[in-house]
């Protein structure tokens, strides 16, 4: 997985895999989902991302993964 970031545009991308996108879905106000030819997601959009994503985002990721291995 890459995550890119365009600070001018505030526009952030996650590109999950390789592979040519042939089509794009809206799932939610500013949130795109490209999808390959064989339906699989080849990456996710996120317009306007500073205002929709959390100050710090990976702490949250590292706390749900350390309280699942705790379980």
């Amino acid at each position: 997985m890459k995550i890119s970031y365009d600070p001018k545009y505030d526009v952030m991308y996650l590109k999950l895999t390789d592979g040519k996108v042939v089509d794009t879905i809206e799932v939610e106000k500013n949130v795109l989902i490209d999808y390959g030819d064989q339906g699989e997601i080849i990456g996710i959009e996120i317009i306007n991302a500073s205002g929709q994503t959390k100050i710090n985002p990976l702490h949250e990721i590292v706390l749900k993964i350390q309280d699942e291995a705790e379980a």
